[in-house]
């Protein structure tokens, strides 16, 4: 291990191009998500939704032709193998991760919810026996789809017990459901039963294009964070966090800079506006954020600057491994320019030891 020992709170894995079609029960496996050449380009295939071009993806179970042609080559091994991981992690001084999918985003989007849920379960049990299985480092972030509520609690129980430590529902909610609905409180209740932290990662539930004309590649990224704000003031607000104290949510790859402006806007909206607000909460929205509430963030100065204000508890970081966006190699330097400054307790805090207690990432004391 090099320089400060840290937590990575969203990093992810590339999945094998053909897990849906290797996975999926008999009468689903001619309707399983593939990649497909349309074209002459490798696309990925899913019933119900466009052809979408593949920018990455795939993993170890093709041969090296097969990935570099399903445009995946960019990656490293470590993406899909354990074993080449932990080098990764090593040489770049991160102990743990908590692992989101890399192709599976998409799978909250599938129309039929026997396709959705198989896709789901078969995303879950392949992260399961990979890597939670292989290494305490590695805390899965299991896909649970909400369309049906008592298929998304057997699910947490489901996959709590295959060892994976946090659930991931979509950032954006299912149509004329959102998430001050009461509808979703077992949702809550068994993943605060289970110790899970609840992680909404951007992109998901939705189609993260919004603008292909000019600008659309800054605009989307920007555009893409907006949902985070929106997931997280519903929580706080509505009561959700306040009705279940032990429950923590983590808004993932989202930055932390506007964390502050939320938490100031909602309070300003309770108090100046407190004639129309329903329900009457014991705090403010703000409080209940601080208390459960958590961002990630890699290369956001702006949020750490933020920190006296929104606390330290709020904000985990992230080097999103093995994405080019990603701070690795060069976690450290990264680091020590956006921590200058900091006290090292309230770094250590931020990149290390909240994420470790949150996801069960503490390293021996070796």
């Amino acid at each position: 291990m090099t320089g400060h020992l840290v937590n990575s709170a969203d990093s992810h894995v590339v999945e094998p191009l053909d897990l849906w079609v290797q996975r999926l029960p008999a009468q689903l496996k001619d309707r399983a998500p593939r990649i497909a050449e349309v074209d002459g380009e490798p696309r990925l295939l899913v019933e119900g939704m466009v052809p979408r071009r593949m920018g990455g993806g795939g993993s170890g179970e093709t041969d090296q032709p097969e990935r570099e042609r399903a445009g995946d080559s960019h990656f490293r091994a470590g993406a899909w193998d354990p074993d080449q991981r932990i080098v990764d992690l090593d040489e770049d001084g991160v102990w743990g991760e908590v692992l989101y999918p890399t192709i599976a985003l998409f799978g909250f989007m599938i129309p039929d919810p026997e396709l959705r849920w198989a896709s789901c379960r078969a995303y879950n049990d392949w992260l399961a026996e990979t890597f939670a299985a292989q290494s305490q480092r590695f805390a899965g972030a299991a896909m649970v789809a909400v369309q049906e509520i008592e298929p998304a609690v057997a699910e947490i129980q489901r996959v709590a017990a295959l060892g994976l430590r946090s659930i991931m529902l979509p950032m954006q909610a299912p149509d004329g459901r959102p998430y001050n609905s009461s509808e979703y409180d077992p949702v809550w209740a068994a993943a605060q039963a289970h110790g899970m932290p609840v992680s909404f990662h951007v992109g998901t539930g939705s189609n993260p294009v919004t603008e292909r004309g000019l600008g659309g590649a800054v605009i989307n990224y920007v555009e893409v964070g907006l949902g985070a704000q929106r997931t997280l003031g519903y929580l706080a607000a509505s009561g959700v966090l306040e009705r279940f104290p032990d429950l923590h949510v983590v808004m993932v790859e989202c930055g932390a800079g506007w964390l502050a402006w939320l938490l100031e806007r909602m309070d300003e909206a309770f108090e100046e506006h407190q004639q129309w607000v329903q329900p009457k909460l014991a705090e403010p929205p703000s409080f209940y954020v601080r208390r459960q509430g958590h961002v990630t963030f890699g290369n956001d100065a702006a949020g750490v600057i933020n920190r006296g204000f929104t606390g330290i508890e709020s904000l985990l970081w992230a080097s999103d491994y093995p994405h080019p966006e990603g701070t690795w190699p060069h976690t450290q330097d990264t680091l020590e320019r956006i921590f200058a400054g900091v006290p090292a307790p309230e770094r250590e805090r931020v990149t290390y030891s909240t994420t470790a207690r949150l996801y069960g990432l503490q390293a021996p004391a070796a």
